[in-house]
């Protein structure tokens, strides 16, 4: 398919992820192309309802489209928009309007405005593992069998939701002794003895031989073969609150058991380094952040304002 013919499905609603694909040259995951087409069928219907070309768009177009959304959108969808307007501008070679100054400042001013409305996710701590424990361990429900099992794993292992919803049978091994490995990539978790005891347990009572293992649960008690959403997992989580009798103000997430297991850890003695390492994350700026090391966040994050033209340094 040639620049053309793209340029022509990208100036209407994207209905075939395979135009992304193409486009792209399939350097994107699945899911997050389907992100990409989301923000960008958002940005195009906004362009035919006011009459205006989405390729390539004019500056002052991208600037009232991103006022228009600026009122119900947290700042991360924001930035999102500028990314995907700017990846099928530069990817189509035209004129990348989100490059103009006045895009640039008024996402600064939104930075501004908006960079504390993305609150932290609540931990969820080995206290309160513990207690979820003594509460459905000997559960014969087989949703309280499932969830137990991931509150277990996601903690022991700071787990994120893509690893927790990826986990296949393919992936794990159960030892001699009943202790459960679960390759990641290429890494391996190994699993507690009481987290291993869940999970086995999860796979057992579900008849889990194959496939994913974490899958929905209908109303009737019966298991799909499709894996956990993100979603589906928030609210497992959500649960998990619930269960615990926690305060009204406090939700739990997908996020939570990560940023726990990893204040925990801390607790423990353990350095941001082995932090890092054992939450496989990239950079130090997360976990710094979770265990309330500001400076070292804030100093990881400037190595990537260069590259982010809306924040700018005072």
């Amino acid at each position: 398919m040639d620049r053309k013919e793209l340029i022509n499905h990208f100036s209407k609603e994207v209905t075939d992820i395979a135009y992304w694909q193409t486009m792209t040259e399939k350097r994107y995951a699945h899911r997050t192309l389907v992100a990409f087409n989301t923000d960008w069928n958002a940005f195009v219907c906004y362009c035919q309802n006011i009459q205006a070309s989405p390729l390539p768009a004019k500056v002052q177009t991208v600037e009232r489209f991103i006022a228009s959304m600026a009122p119900t959108r947290k700042l991360a969808s924001l930035k999102r928009y500028i990314i995907t307007i700017r990846l099928v501008h530069r990817t189509l070679a035209l004129t990348d309007p989100c490059s103009h100054t006045q895009i640039r400042l008024l996402m600064q001013g939104y930075h501004e405005e908006k960079q504390d409305d993305s609150k932290q996710a609540e931990g969820l701590h080995a206290d309160h593992i513990s207690r979820l424990l003594l509460a459905f361990e000997s559960s014969p429900n087989i949703k309280d069998i499932r969830d137990l099992a991931i509150w277990t794993v996601a903690f022991d292992g700071l787990l994120k939701r893509s690893e927790l919803s990826n986990i296949c049978v393919d992936d794990v091994k159960i030892d001699d002794d009943g202790f459960v490995t679960i390759q990641l990539d290429n890494k391996q978790l190994n699993l507690s003895e009481v987290t291993s005891t869940a999970f086995t347990r999860w796979l057992s009572e579900g008849l889990i031989a194959d496939g994913y293992v974490f899958r929905r649960i209908d109303r009737h008690g019966n298991i799909g073969e499709k894996p956990l959403d993100h979603s589906s997992i928030y609210r497992v989580f959500r649960r998990a609150g619930d269960e615990l009798g926690v305060s009204s103000k406090v939700i739990f997430s997908g996020q939570s058991p990560r940023v726990g297991a990893a204040q925990d850890l801390a607790n423990e003695g353990a350095t941001l380094n082995e932090i890092q390492s054992q939450g496989r994350w990239k950079s130090p700026a997360m976990p710094a952040q979770y265990i309330g090391q500001n400076s070292k966040r804030d100093k990881e994050m400037d190595k990537f304002k260069k590259d982010t033209p809306w924040i700018m340094t005072s």
